[in-house]
């Protein structure tokens, strides 16, 4: 049976590369073959990019807990400063 309309089908493609580069395949098959270990000179690069964990203060006066009341304390030590001058207190 035929029809009145004529049905487009899907284009097919075949995909040939242009550039073959021997020695990345090289290189994956001794990954692949190796389990995929890092050479020592990946190690030494990756190391020092690597950057150093910062050291935490223990308890209640870490980081912005230490600042914040840092500047309360000035903060209390200001007013207090105008109000000894003015004779408020």
């Amino acid at each position: 049976m035929s029809s009145f309309f004529k049905l487009n089908r899907n284009k097919k493609f075949s995909y040939t590369p242009r550039y073959y580069d021997e020695r990345k395949e090289r290189l994956e098959n001794l990954k692949k073959q190796y389990g995929e270990e890092e050479t020592t000179a990946e190690q030494r690069i990756r190391g020092k990019f690597k950057r150093p964990r910062k050291q935490t203060m223990p308890g209640i006066f870490s980081g912005a807990t230490l600042r914040t009341f840092l500047i309360l304390g000035i903060l209390v030590l200001v007013v207090y400063y105008l109000l000894r001058k003015y004779d408020l207190i």
